[in-house]
């Protein structure tokens, strides 16, 4: 159906209908994780926007692609996207488009670690919406809630989170209910309120499935099975994990096949059935490979080098640490995953006793986590591994 409007819409005469028909394609390809098809498809209707001197409509393009670029990991070309639709936005007067960029930017930084920048652009996006009146925008900052949960900060992040579900509640939005039970349920879990945290991920879920959003409901269940992983209740986790890929399978969704291929790795790694996290790990970054996410194939990198190392295999264990800092090269702020590669290759260096490289590891990992300014718990890390190495070289 998709491909027959596409290709009425390419023959029509009518070049507004044509690119507005393939920024709504574009915008489907963008929901089912098919950031290639979404792009070209996007940048199309993008092309025919610009030739009719329609402005918004540019702004809508650049926008979208803005948030196609952050789904990749693409993060600066994103921050450029966002930042000129930003611009034109704000020039139409058009507020609560403008206000999406804000929460864009602020979902960048979140994800880039940068929560001093992601909370202020938060805020100005939730300033904004309650400027218009716009409550679905204003409960939409509870990514707010999501930031203070990347710093512990759970009790914050808690409140913030009730308030936006109990809003949600007020205009109708079950959507926006499910996804604060979820969001609930990860604080409780890393409260180590686990059963508190089943239950919350569980309801998440269901009320997920009955509103017939397959891949949030698909989600809640890889991370119940992450839950039970880290509780070492094996057996449930991979029966949730299982449920979950294959439910990613039926929708298509390859980023969500990838990350339970990773989850299961992790698990397998747990339970030092290395070969089987080996396998794992290594489908995992081929998928993610498949579909541009670079970030989290170098990401599955680190991950088998960690396995190899274990395993004593240290050749190529090196390999692995090597090709993810080598993919990682293209993402200058991914600050945490390159210093955490980092100080993974130092420990490899470590066993081995190379400890002048294990050294020179230990201090490029110290220097990028230092570098982003919102890491202390990293560097403290890294100098963790430099004392411990000076008693090693002591004895």
């Amino acid at each position: 159906m998709n491909l027959q409007a596409q290709k009425y819409f390419k023959q029509s005469e009518n070049q507004w209908a044509q690119a507005d028909s393939m920024r709504w394609l574009g915008d489907i390809h963008y929901m089912q994780a098919k950031y290639k098809e979404a792009s070209e498809m996007i940048s199309e209707a993008q092309q025919l926007f610009q030739q009719l001197g329609n402005e918004l409509g540019v702004a809508e393009c650049l926008k979208r692609l803005g948030d196609i670029y952050r789904m990749q990991g693409r993060n600066d070309e994103a921050i450029e996207m966002v930042a000129d639709a930003l611009k034109q936005f704000q020039t139409f007067g058009n507020q609560g488009q403008a206000a999406w960029c804000l929460w864009s930017f602020g979902e960048l930084y979140r994800m880039q670690k940068k929560y001093d920048d992601a909370t202020e652009m938060i805020m100005q996006a939730q300033k904004q919406y309650e400027e218009i009146g716009l409550k679905t925008g204003v409960a939409e900052c509870f990514w707010l809630g999501d930031i203070y949960f990347m710093q512990a900060r759970y009790k914050e992040a808690s409140e913030i989170i009730s308030e936006a579900q109990q809003l949600f509640q007020q205009i109708g939005n079950e959507l926006g209910v499910a996804e604060c039970l979820k969001r609930l349920g990860d604080i409780y879990r890393m409260q180590g309120r686990n059963d508190e945290a089943i239950q919350m991920i569980s309801d998440a879920q269901t009320q997920f499935q009955t509103i017939g959003n397959q891949m949030r409901a698909a989600e809640c269940l890889l991370s119940l099975g992450d839950l039970y992983r880290k509780q070492e209740r094996y057996d449930e986790a991979t029966e949730m994990i299982m449920k979950a890929r294959k439910q990613f399978e039926e929708i298509g969704y390859k980023a969500g096949v990838a990350h339970c291929s990773r989850t299961l790795g992790r698990m397998y790694k747990n339970q030092a059935q290395y070969d089987k996290a080996v396998d794992m790990f290594s489908n995992a970054q081929r998928q993610y490979r498949s579909i541009g996410k670079i970030v989290n194939a170098a990401w599955c990198y680190q991950y088998l080098g960690e396995t190899y190392r274990l395993q004593g295999q240290y050749e190529m264990a090196k390999e692995a640490f090597t090709e993810a800092l080598e993919l990682l090269k293209g993402f200058p702020g991914e600050n945490y995953k390159i210093g955490w590669t980092l100080l993974e290759f130092g420990h490899l260096f470590f066993d081995v006793k190379d400890f002048v490289e294990a050294r020179r590891k230990y201090g490029e990992a110290r220097d990028v986590f230092d570098s982003h300014g919102q890491l202390e718990k990293d560097v403290d890390e890294c100098s963790r591994a430099l004392a411990k190495l000076d008693e090693a070289i002591k004895q």
